[in-house]
């Protein structure tokens, strides 16, 4: 059962630390739109990020 409790709070973590930096990315993504002037692509093409980041930071800029 102590694995099982360990194993519980390293997912947790890991999901508290993705969470974070999806946050950081769209304060990065925002702040390059905002001083630059630029669209959510370019910005996103400056940070050279992941496809697949992209696309789930992508969603919050659609909603």
């Amino acid at each position: 059962m102590c694995n099982l409790g360990e194993m519980i709070a390293r997912e947790n973590i890991e999901k508290g630390l993705v969470q974070g930096q999806k946050k950081k990315n769209i304060e990065l993504i925002t702040n390059l739109m905002n001083s630059l002037s630029i669209s959510f692509s370019k910005a996103v093409e400056l940070l050279k990020d992941s496809k697949d980041k992209v696309l789930e930071i992508e969603k919050y800029f659609k909603s």
